[in-house]
């Protein structure tokens, strides 16, 4: 079973100050990163979105632009699997970022480990992230991208272990989930 798990965080609307990804290869993870991102909205963030996740403008003053960390990030995507704990504003996020700086969108399809959780556990009062997360005793620093994508990857090897599959596909058939390309 191979995936990337994605987390944004964002300055403002769609413009991302942080991004995580982990890695799993063969159902186990293989690499978790996390980068702060200068937003093209800088220095403007918005208030309530820096409560939630605790970057400041100060943080991100000298980080890279997402454009800049393309060439670093893009690996990550292509001809790869992605998923996301609500995986419509990711890809929102990713699209509006690829767009904004002319970038071309990588060949990658995605599904949502929300949609997957509510498949699997279907008793849970709530499938976000944090309940999710403490249903399966995952500990994670919640609203910081990289800790996010890293208990999302464990969400989605948890599920796909419940359904006794050893591959996405087999995975995203068994639940029902939609796959969708990027």
């Amino acid at each position: 079973m191979n995936f990337t798990a994605i987390d944004f965080e964002t300055a403002h609307a769609e413009f991302p100050c942080e991004i995580g990804l982990t890695r799993v290869e063969n159902g186990k993870i293989t690499d978790i990163k996390s980068w702060l991102i200068k937003p093209a909205c800088f220095p403007y963030m918005n208030y309530w979105n820096q409560k939630v996740h605790g970057i400041s403008s100060a943080d991100i003053a000298h980080a890279p632009t997402f454009e800049e960390l393309w060439s670093e990030l893009k690996p990550w995507f292509e001809d790869n699997y992605l998923v996301a704990h609500n995986a419509a504003f990711d890809m929102r996020v990713l699209r509006a970022a690829l767009n904004y700086y002319d970038l071309s969108i990588p060949d990658a399809r995605y599904f949502c480990s929300v949609s997957l959780s509510r498949k699997i556990w279907k008793h849970l009062p709530s499938h976000s992230l944090g309940v999710v997360s403490q249903y399966h005793n995952i500990h994670f620093n919640h609203h910081r991208a990289g800790d996010d994508a890293k208990a999302c990857a464990i969400i989605t090897m948890k599920a796909f272990e419940e359904l006794k599959v050893i591959s996405v596909e087999d995975g995203i058939q068994r639940s029902g989930i939609n796959l969708k390309k990027l």
